[in-house]
């Protein structure tokens, strides 16, 4: 009876500690997977990223010659298809790759043209090993951390209660 009682009060002591742990530590990189899998639908993967901040983040981004670009590619149209769901979960999947390949799935269909000739299939440049840097229990940080000799675009995440958010797409490049 005694060890009984005594093993209940240490689950109910550790049980919450445990539990904690095991989610600061392993939560980051289940948001990282949930963004990057091809199985969720669009709409699924709006639930896993604020649309609003990460389109501020890329507008702060874009140089300031993007403001004159002509029709149909205007920055607004350009900013719809970076945050499209498709294209961020290509960002996420394809972090060393240039932004234009994960816009390209989120353009509209009258401007997304599947004309290929002449152009050779590319790789995808992919990862399986991130980088993950915490900022308090708030926020962190992901990076593709499995080359040494390049960087790769870096994800900014916020906590959305037990859930993780992503909130920034810093690119290695600036949006020309």
């Amino acid at each position: 009876m005694r060890f009984a009682r005594s093993l209940s009060i240490a689950a109910v002591v550790f049980g919450p500690a445990l539990f904690f742990v095991g989610w600061y530590f392993l939560s980051p990189r289940y948001a990282i997977s949930q963004l990057s899998d091809w199985n969720t639908t669009s709409q699924e993967l709006t639930a896993f990223y604020d649309r609003d901040k990460v389109r501020s983040s890329f507008e702060q981004q874009m140089l300031p010659q993007f403001e004159t670009y002509p029709l149909p590619l205007t920055k607004h149209v350009v900013l719809d298809a970076m945050t499209d769901p498709n294209a961020i979960r290509a960002f996420v999947v394809e972090p060393y790759g240039d932004w234009q390949f994960a816009a390209a799935l989120g353009l509209p269909d009258e401007l997304n043209s599947e004309d290929s000739t002449g152009v050779m299939p590319r790789l995808m440049e992919t990862t399986e090993n991130w980088e993950f840097e915490r900022i308090g229990i708030d926020e962190f940080i992901a990076s593709p951390s499995d080359r040494d000799d390049q960087k790769g675009n870096s994800y900014r995440f916020e906590r959305d209660g037990l859930r993780w958010r992503l909130v920034s797409i810093k690119l290695t490049t600036k949006i020309r």
